[in-house]
């Protein structure tokens, strides 16, 4: 019973590059600061690297994890920019071929004006050839 609360109050965070590279900044910024308290920068002394050996690791995962999150985030953007491209030159295509232009719009015929005696003649031809039919049949 407790599982199932459990699952419901979990939340699914987007996995996007633009939350790797905030992550992996937050882990850089975590690896100076563990730089900047530790025995080297006292001593002001490399030779005290085994010291600040956990810094030193967390400052080059997340680092190379920087540098490709951000790679990512450049690539995904510049994919994002070029869809966006494709699909407003799409958008700006249709809106020619959907609006006439003024000139076309004269081009079109005018509907057919027809006389009473026009409409009860073809009136009067479709009701004989309906009634023919339906003898025919």
């Amino acid at each position: 019973m407790s599982d199932e609360s459990n699952n419901s109050t979990l939340t699914q965070v987007s996995d996007g590059p633009e939350y790797r590279v905030l992550a992996n900044l937050f882990g850089l910024l975590l690896g100076l600061s563990g730089l900047l308290a530790g025995t080297m920068l006292r001593e002001g002394s490399v030779d005290y690297w085994q010291h600040d050996l956990v810094p030193l690791l967390i400052l080059l995962v997340t680092g190379r994890g920087l540098l490709k999150s951000s790679m990512d985030l450049l690539r995904e953007s510049m994919i994002y920019a070029e869809k966006k491209h494709i699909v407003d030159a799409f958008l700006k295509k249709q809106a020619e071929v959907l609006t006439p232009e003024p000139g076309e719009m004269a081009r079109l015929t005018t509907k057919p004006q027809y006389s009473e005696e026009e409409v009860l003649e073809a009136v009067s031809k479709r009701i004989e050839q309906q009634r023919k039919g339906k003898e025919a049949s």
